[in-house]
């Protein structure tokens, strides 16, 4: 089955992705971290992606496609794509080479977002992930696993999320129409446990 997530950021997109990806086989694809490692190795890509990211802007879609066919390439049982497609010209793209089961939407209030993404660190060396909210590390600004140091991303910092989320509804509204239209759109309240969230996708998925 290959299915999308879509979903302002902080609605667990991740989360719900790596859950299903370790339960039914499928692939995990996801844009943005696709980006950040190519922006970690200093590819031409990932140096032309940074400047994008970094003033809270999305990539623009001819670097993006180019990742994700990489991605698509090496599918076996299925996939879950995390965040693509957002906009309708990259639907279109993703129409003629592949084809999609379902659309998850989780769906998240903007302030209950902006305040679970403000709070994401990470470790700047083994990039273990922390959230102030609900998994803090044991020690303030040291990572638990190898002690290195804990930030906050760039483009985590408030104005930047802001901008992604008027960004998205401005540009992915189209996109959840015609899968809606499609009757291919499954909603799903964000705000749940994570656990509840899960059973409510694997059910309508009906797998």
């Amino acid at each position: 089955m290959n299915i999308l997530l879509i979903g302002i950021q902080g609605c667990g997109k991740g989360t719900q992705a790596m859950i299903l990806e370790e339960k039914f086989g499928w692939k995990h694809i996801t844009t943005g971290n696709l980006l950040r490692e190519s922006i970690e190795n200093k590819t031409k890509l990932g140096l032309t992606a940074k400047k994008f990211m970094d003033e809270g802007e999305l990539v623009p879609d001819k670097y993006v496609f180019k990742i994700v066919e990489d991605a698509l390439s090496n599918i076996e049982k299925g996939s879950i794509l995390d965040g693509f497609p957002r906009n309708m010209e990259q639907l279109k793209y993703l129409e003629k080479n592949f084809t999609i089961d379902k659309v998850v939407l989780l769906e998240l209030s903007d302030e209950k977002a902006i305040e679970r993404v403000s709070s994401r660190r990470n470790c700047v060396d083994c990039k273990k992930d922390y959230n102030l909210l609900y998994s803090k590390p044991e020690k303030e600004g040291i990572c638990d696993v190898c002690g290195g140091e804990i930030v906050q991303r760039d483009d985590d910092h408030e104005e930047a999320i802001i901008k992604r989320i008027e960004k998205f509804y401005k540009d992915t509204s189209e996109v959840i129409s015609y899968f809606s239209n499609a009757a291919k759109l499954i909603r799903v309240n964000a705000d749940d446990p994570i656990n509840i969230i899960q059973e409510n996708i694997v059910k309508a998925l009906n797998v």
